[in-house]
């Protein structure tokens, strides 16, 4: 049973197992305001240990989804590369490159929580029993997703290079909009 309450309209006592009060008939709060456990600013889940253990980001470690500083730099190196062909060899190319390649930089560079201790083999160290692992082959969103990117790539390559003028055009216009968006879609949602 709870404490008795007092009605906010009237003050009369009311005890825990009225939902109104019998006086004025003002509903009874139910629950009732308590002070906080934490204090203002603190978050709940705060680590208690401090030191190299405690599980934090970094865009310079290793993690289980990120490579590590001299993965990242190679890469880089290869993404640059990439957009500097372009424009020695075709500047318009750029239009293309650049969106994607900062959508790739931007994936490249993106922090990763590192537990340390913890295994990057990808697989979960505690197995729930019963459950088959999961695989990147299993999710069905990631394979349209995938399917339907390379074949509309190849559709506005191919419109690019055999099509009309007008088809060019729009599959320039189309492809530099959507490149642009994924980009600021992928920059701004991260974290």
């Amino acid at each position: 049973m709870t404490a008795p309450r007092v009605c906010r309209a009237c003050g009369a006592p009311l005890t825990g197992d009225v939902r109104w009060c019998l006086r004025c008939y003002e509903p009874a709060r139910e629950l009732t305001p308590r002070a906080s456990v934490w204090a203002p600013g603190t978050f709940v889940d705060a680590p208690t240990v401090r030191g190299p253990s405690v599980p934090h980001w970094s865009r310079w470690e290793r993690t289980s989804t990120t490579f590590g500083p001299v993965g990242r730099a190679a890469w880089t190196g290869v993404v640059v590369a990439f957009v500097c062909s372009a424009l020695l060899g075709n500047p318009l190319l750029l239009l293309f490159e650049l969106p994607v390649a900062a959508v790739v930089l931007a994936s490249l560079w993106a922090r990763g929580w590192v537990v340390p201790g913890g295994g990057m083999s990808g697989r979960s160290s505690t197995a729930i029993p019963g459950e088959a692992p999961s695989t990147w082959l299993g999710d069905a969103a990631d394979i349209k997703q995938t399917v339907w990117l390379t074949l509309s790539g190849l559709g506005v390559m191919g419109t690019i290079m055999y099509g009309p003028p007008i088809a060019k055009f729009a599959a320039i216009a189309t492809a530099v909009v959507g490149c642009s968006y994924a980009f600021v879609r992928g920059f701004f949602g991260r974290v």
